[in-house]
């Protein structure tokens, strides 16, 4: 499989590289594969650049994702290994259980 980002893929991606890689370019990245969790998601990701980045996880300064449907919202990382960008992780707070649909959301 090779997909494109969702809108919300793709902001959370924006919002996390304006923050920690000024200079990432987002336009040659895919989705090699999505797995929900029933309490999120990995969506795994290739980068036709192969930019260098720091290892490790990375979200954006306390922010989260308002969405419709997902009491208390949902929370995010960004991992990076060896390297590479590896997954954006979305993930519910609690005992909260998500189908991975993207409804109605906002980043807070």
């Amino acid at each position: 499989m090779s997909a494109s980002l969702t809108n919300l893929e793709r902001e959370v991606i924006d919002l996390v590289a304006r923050e920690n890689w000024p200079d990432f370019r987002t336009d040659g990245l895919r989705v090699t594969r999505r797995e929900n969790t029933g309490a999120g998601r990995f969506t795994y990701l290739s980068d036709a650049f192969a930019q260098d980045l720091p290892d490790g996880s990375y979200s954006a300064q306390g922010r989260m994702i308002e969405l419709e449907g997902v009491r208390n919202g949902l929370g995010f990382v960004v991992a990076v290994s060896s390297s590479r960008l590896e997954y954006i992780e979305l993930f519910t707070f609690g005992n909260v259980e998500w189908d991975g649909v993207e409804r109605h959301w906002a980043i807070v």
